[in-house]
């Protein structure tokens, strides 16, 4: 703690234009995020020390959230929204709840992909495949499709299909695959399911270890999670994993955006841009265990030793057009 600390001074002291004006001084941003981290917490605390612009935030559940939104649209409260998943931009383009956003400090630095006209990506997870160091595949596993292959009959361990981790996951194969594809696949993971799918992504990591299964999906967020972990035996769970990135790895982003009719756009725009800044992209990464979006950024330790990977190209804008499908895919499979 004490260190995260002298890291948030140190932000206050070295970001550009850290004066604060008698204008901002009296401003104020309501942010509803569903991203409920205390890392989050803090950055937003740092944006207020540095500008002198309140804060207000509401947390609670991303779907939730954008619908309240929705009912308030005729008179906004919310000025800024932050959530996780990439699935959810689809709903809120569709009933018109954004505004067009002022990208010119940072989008010579992020990938086309993660921005749009109206949101930009904050964090990336990668969406991956986990094993036991102490007790190596017998075969090559390169991809997604190799989970549905009958070598890993008995093996595969995962989270229920109400995750909205392997919805996201499923609706991006449906994108990039099509729905025949996408279907095949989930019916072969499915019939390879070492066991009825059961808790989080911490808990498949410690199923594999515990010998219940030969290789999990999983988030790498969760990985970090693990390997910071005040309990050791959950640090010992971190240590013996490997990862698998497979190609095409789907990557679940985190995502940003100023709420339409906003009544105080130039404060909800100021803390959108310290978000993209070097080093809250640091604090993300580092305290938070996730992939930053600015290029430059160096990311933790504990995800670097995993090496370099190819993600997939998909249209996040789009991605919760495939959710309805894959919900229904998952049903007729029967991944509980």
């Amino acid at each position: 703690m004490k260190k995260f600390i002298g890291l948030m001074m140190a932000i206050l002291l070295t970001l550009a234009g850290c004066t604060t004006t008698s204008s901002e001084a009296n401003q104020i941003v309501n942010v509803y995020s569903s991203r409920n981290y205390d890392v989050d917490k803090d950055l937003l605390v740092a944006f207020e020390q540095q500008t002198g612009i309140k804060v207000n935030l509401i947390e609670g559940k991303g779907d939730e959230l954008l619908e309240r939104i929705n009912r308030e649209k005729a008179n906004p409260i919310a000025d800024v929204f932050i959530t996780v998943g990439g699935e959810h931009i689809y709903y809120a383009q569709q009933n018109q709840l954004l505004m067009d956003l002022d990208h010119s400090p940072y989008q010579a630095n992020v990938s086309d992909r993660l921005l749009g006209r109206d949101w930009v990506a904050l964090t990336q997870r990668a969406r991956v495949m986990i094993y036991d160091v102490d007790a190596p595949l017998d075969f090559d596993v390169k991809s997604y499709d190799d989970l549905a292959n009958e070598a890993f009959a008995s093996s595969v361990l995962s989270r229920s299909s109400t995750s909205s981790y392997n919805i996201a996951l499923l609706a991006a194969m449906i994108q990039r695959e099509g729905l025949v594809k996408a279907e095949a696949w989930a019916q072969g993971v499915t019939k390879n399911f070492a066991q009825t799918p059961t808790g989080n992504d911490r808990d498949q990591a410690k199923f594999v270890m515990s010998g219940l299964g030969k290789v999990a999906i999983m988030n790498t967020y969760y990985i970090a999670r693990l390997a910071q972990s005040s309990d050791q035996e959950e640090v010992k769970v971190a240590e013996r994993i490997g990862v698998i990135y497979p190609e095409n790895t789907h990557m679940n982003i985190s995502w940003a955006a100023m709420i339409k009719d906003s009544k105080n756009q130039q404060a909800a725009q100021k803390l959108i841009h310290f978000l993209m800044e070097n080093e809250a992209q640091s604090v993300y990464a580092t305290k938070n265990g996730e992939f930053p979006v600015l290029a430059g950024v160096e990311l933790s330790p504990i995800l670097a030793k995993y090496g370099e990977f190819d993600f997939e190209e998909i249209d996040y804008e789009q991605l919760g057009s495939y959710v309805i499908e894959a919900v229904k895919i998952f049903d007729r499979v029967g991944w509980n």
